[in-house]
Parts: structure tokens; C-alpha cells; sequence
């Protein structure tokens, strides 16, 4: 007799439960494959797009310096009305932020770019109040010239950042450059004067011009700037706050440590009128910011004498603030560099008779030279041997410029005046030794380099943009 023959009608619970976790974890891999193929594309589009950023800004800082009016030769006369150029090398370097160039930790962050700029094919704009006194109706100017700050400040927490290190915003601030604005309150001598504005709020005045003015407090108005006048360092942008005209030259600094070797522009708040920031409510809250997310805008000067070495066992290049530089072999000269890069136990280092120019601290006659504080490069400017005030103290007022020999020293005189009438300059007059005021450093500056370092958040990368530009005419 046969068996009967069971048939089988569906799946036993225990199938039922097997196949279901089979499906759950085939599921489960597809969703961690189609995350981790989201994430790679979300973090490629977020690179693109700050590879993008970068390109934009350095497309916009190559544009200004190619346009800078200012001969790269200090010192300037303010007859020639050149405007002027000036780097700011804070006491912060790349050594500071981590053992190499491309560590996610702020390195040089405190260096400031400062200079007058051309752009014949499309004019800078700028806005400006058309009533000062009830800071009425908001109306758009131009001109071919603008001065311009580059700079870094602190990123603002109070918005937020989901960056897991300290991050940067850099700056650019324009301020349009005209002797003549030709519009209230600027059309003459008798309609100059903020009154309604007072002047301690330079945050106020920029809030409603664009425009590179200077604040006279012994008259008590504001006067537009023209290139001429910002060849003189008290007329520029945050250089000279008080409005004072008859200080020494080395005082009218950007607020870069005069009372502090720090960097007080980069405390909380900022210095008033440096940029428009939430402290105050400002209608143009982040108008300047050109890059967020910044751990890194390292502005170097090329000095020809500044050492190339090569590191034991290393076939690549180092220069001074680079990691290994210390223990690397002098091979060449030639460089771009940080201003004051000789910090180190460096020595003379030249191999080619080519001597550095920047590596050490600027010229004491300049009234800039700080072991702890920033090493500035200015084009200067000559007025200050006949500007009426004693620069260095010594009790003669332009004794370089005043046709005597006040320092009797019998030198041969290289003053252009031969003040005895005997067609003679032999010591009759005045001679180099009896200069107030020097440069910060007296060498022409041949070529910089700037270094944008940008973190990523949600890919957690780094970028890095280099900018160079020669001032050499080719």
C-alpha cells in the first residue's frame, strides 16, 4: 500500500522569519551602500563647490593686485599720487598650526593685505546716503579706484559652524577712492562736516559710505581721499581712527598691536568700523566676507636672498617657516617668505652673495619695529621729512629737509638744494643722517605670495590656493 503523498501549501513560520531577516539584512547592506554612495557624492559636490570658492577668490585677488597703482619702491613722494602697498605679516606662522603646511589646525591667520587698486574696464561700486543727518535714501556710486583690505577675523559662533577647529572668514573691504565725489555732503569745503555723525562712529559713517575718507579732528569734517593723500599712512583705512594729523609716523598703524603684541583686530568685538558684524545690528551684516571656513591666508614676501634648503634624505625644497627647514641643507636662494623670517637660529644662510632683505625686524626709524608684535612693508612716504612735526624727537623739526646741516657731520649733502649759492653740495646742507623717519624695510618689493588654506566640514578636507604676482616689469 503506498504512503499518502503530503503537499506542502505555504512556508512554516521559521521559513517565514529566515526569509524575512534575509530580506531585512539584503535591505540593510543596500541602504549602507546607497549612504556611503550619497555621502562620497555629497562630499565630492561640497569639494567642487569649494574648489569653485577658492578659484573665485583668487580670481578676485589676482584682479586687485594686477590694478595696484603704487610702485612697489619705498619710500613715495605724495606728488606723485600713487596710492599706496602694504603687507602686514602678523606674529603668527604656519609653524604655529601644526608640524606641516597642510595641518587642519589655523596656522597664519593675522596677516593683512592693504593697497590702492585700478579697474579701467569695470568700475568699483559703492553705495552712499544721500542725507547724512536723517541717513536717508541709499544711493550707488562708482569710480576706478578703491582701496582694499584683505584680512581674516574669527568665524561668528553665535551663527553657528560644524567645523570640529577654530575657523576664519576672510574679508575683502572696498572702500572707492575720489578726491571729487561731487555729491552731498561732499561738494565743498562748507559741506564736508558729519556733524550728526560723531566720529568716534566710524561704524556708522561706513555703514552708509563706501567711500576712503579721512577724519580731521582739528576741523572736525571728513574729507574724501585721493591717491595722493593715501600715500600718507594717517588718511588710510583703520590706520587713524582719533583723526589725529600731527603724530610720529610709526603711530598710525592698522590696530595691529600698538597697546597689545597681539592682534587687536582679531578680539571680540571688532575695532569699530573694521567690518559690519552682529554686535552692532548692522543692516550689511557679512557684506565683505569673500570665504568662510578659512584655517589658513599666509601673505609672503619674495626675497632673493631668503635660503631654499633641501631636508637630510629629502628630495624637496624647504624655506624658512616650513617644517624641517631648521635641519635642511642650503642649497640655493631665493624665496617667497614670511616679512621677519630670520626667527630661528638661522645665521647668515646666504650661498650666492645675495644677502636677505626681510628676515629681520623692520628699520627702528619707521617707528614699526616690534620683536613681539606684526613686521610691516610699506611704500611710505616722504612727507614726513617736511611735514611740520618731529618725528623722532630729537628737538629739530625736518632737519632732513630744511637746508642745514643740523648734525654737523660735514657729510657730503645729497639734498637737491645748494643752500650756500657756490653751485656746491659739500656738507653745507642737509645729508641722509639727518632723516626723521625711514621705511619699515628699504628694499622694493619684487613679488608676493599669498596662501588661502580652506577646511571642509562635512568632508573634513582641506584646499589650498596659491597667488602669486610680480611686481617686476616684464
Amino acid at each position: 500500500m503506498k504512503s499518502p503523498v503530503h503537499i506542502r501549501r505555504g512556508m512554516t513560520l521559521v521559513e517565514m522569519l529566515v526569509a524575512t531577516t534575509c530580506t531585512l539584512i539584503l535591505m540593510g547592506a543596500i541602504a549602507q551602500v546607497f549612504g556611503a554612495f550619497g555621502t562620497a557624492v555629497s562630499d565630492s559636490r561640497s569639494m567642487i563647490e569649494l574648489d569653485a570658492q577658492l578659484r573665485s577668490v583668487a580670481w578676485r585677488l589676482r584682479n586687485d593686485l594686477a590694478g595696484a597703482t603704487a610702485r612697489t619702491l619705498p619710500p613715495l613722494e605724495v606728488e606723485a599720487g600713487e596710492g599706496y602697498f602694504e603687507v602686514i605679516e602678523g606674529p603668527r606662522g604656519d609653524a604655529d598650526g601644526g608640524a606641516n603646511a597642510s595641518s587642519v589646525a589655523p596656522a597664519d591667520i593675522d596677516d593683512v593685505l592693504l593697497f590702492t587698486t585700478r579697474n579701467t574696464e569695470t568700475p568699483y561700486l559703492g553705495r552712499y546716503t544721500s542725507n547724512p543727518a536723517t541717513l536717508g535714501t541709499t544711493q550707488t556710486t562708482e569710480s576706478q579706484l578703491a582701496e582694499v583690505a584683505w584680512f581674516l577675523r574669527p568665524t561668528d559662533v553665535s551663527a553657528g559652524t560644524s567645523a570640529p577647529v577654530a575657523t576664519y572668514t576672510l574679508f575683502r573691504r572696498q572702500n572707492l577712492v575720489s578726491g571729487y565725489v561731487g555729491f552731498a555732503p561732499f561738494y565743498d569745503a562748507a559741506n564736508r562736516n558729519f556733524n550728526t555723525i560723531p566720529f568716534t562712529a566710524w561704524a556708522i559713517f561706513f555703514d552708509n559710505f563706501d567711500l576712503s575718507v579721512q577724519y580731521q579732528a582739528a576741523n572736525g569734517v571728513f574729507l574724501p581721499n585721493s591717491l595722493a593723500d593715501l600715500t600718507r599712512r594717517e588718511n588710510r583705512f583703520m590706520h587713524n581712527s582719533g583723526g589725529v594729523i600731527d603724530a610720529a609716523a610709526g603711530s598710525f598703524r592698522f590696530p595691529d598691536g600698538t597697546i597689545n603684541p597681539t592682534f587687536q583686530w582679531q578680539a571680540t568685538p571688532a575695532p569699530d568700523g573694521l567690518i559690519f558684524d552682529r554686535t552692532r545690528n548692522s543692516a550689511r551684516v557679512g557684506e565683505d566676507v569673500v570665504l568662510t571656513n578659512v584655517i589658513g591666508f599666509d601673505v609672503r614676501v619674495f626675497d632673493p636672498g631668503a635660503p631654499v634648503g633641501v631636508p637630510a634624505g629629502g628630495d624637496s625644497a624647504v624655506v624658512p617657516g616650513d617644517g624641517g627647514f631648521a635641519a635642511a641643507t642650503v642649497a640655493a636662494n631665493g624665496a617667497y617668505v614670511d616679512l621677519g623670517w630670520n626667527k630661528g637660529p638661522y645665521g647668515v644662510v646666504a650661498t650666492s652673495g645675495q644677502r636677505p632683505r626681510f628676515a629681520n625686524l623692520a628699520e627702528p626709524m619707521s617707528g614699526l619695529r616690534n620683536a613681539a608684535g606684526p613686521a610691516i612693508w610699506d611704500t611710505w612716504s616722504t612727507h614726513y621729512e617736511s611735514n611740520g612735526f618731529d618725528d623722532d624727537q630729537d628737538g629739530t623739526i625736518d632737519e632732513g629737509s630744511n637746508g642745514l646741516d643740523d648734525d654737523s657731520d660735514g657729510k657730503v649733502d645729497e639734498s637737491p638744494y645748494d643752500v650756500d649759492g657756490d653751485g656746491l653740495f659739500n656738507g653745507a646742507g642737509d645729508d641722509p643722517g639727518e632723516l626723521e623717519t625711514l621705511p619699515p624695510y628699504r628694499f622694493p618689493l619684487r613679488g608676493i605670495e599669498v596662501r588661502l588654506r580652506c577646511y571642509e566640514p562635512s568632508s573634513r578636507q582641506v584646499r589650498q590656493v596659491t597667488i602669486r604676482h610680480s611686481f617686476v616689469p616684464r
